[in-house]
């Protein structure tokens, strides 16, 4: 059982996280209700784990290590299930009008997250390795060919406006 040290410890170190775990759990599930679940899950099991973090300077990473693993279990059980609000409609085209937003969403999960943890979240490289447990080098890939994707779909649309 946790001391109450552990307690305020453990509230004084998670209490400026909340908005960055939101945010990255928004990316990754695209879904508020679904990032407050995430985010709560995460917090909860890393309060319930927290005797086996050696080091607590380590925190921040190893937090955002749950909630990533969190919300790809979600993503798992939500692929066994479709909404009839996600299905387009006979004919739509999936995106009607290409800005950044859609042209975010439509990367990967794992590129989303890369590109909110650096651009949004601030973080480096070295702590987006140490986050997502992966080596920079994968790191750098993501966010070059995530930059890669966003410019060639935003070009496109812009070529597709001007005709």
């Amino acid at each position: 059982m946790h001391t109450m040290k552990d307690k305020r410890w453990f509230t004084a170190e998670i209490r400026p996280l909340l908005d960055t775990m939101y945010r990255i759990a928004y990316t990754l599930l695209n879904n508020d209700a679904d990032a407050q679940d995430a985010a709560q899950a995460a917090m909860e099991q890393a309060y319930i784990s927290l005797d086996r973090l050696k080091d607590r300077t380590k925190f921040r990473p190893w937090l955002l290590r749950i909630l990533k693993n969190e919300c790809y279990g979600m993503l798992r059980q939500r692929k066994h299930t479709v909404s009839l609000d996600e299905l387009p409609e006979q004919g739509e085209e999936p995106f009607d009008s290409l800005d950044l937003k859609s042209a975010f969403c439509a990367l990967s999960p794992e590129s989303r997250l890369c590109i909110t943890l650096y651009y949004f979240e601030g973080y480096s490289i070295s702590e987006i390795a140490a986050i997502l447990n992966e080596p920079e080098g994968t790191v750098k890939s993501r966010l070059s060919r995530a930059r890669k994707s966003m410019r060639h779909m935003l070009s496109d649309e812009e070529v597709s406006h001007a005709e």
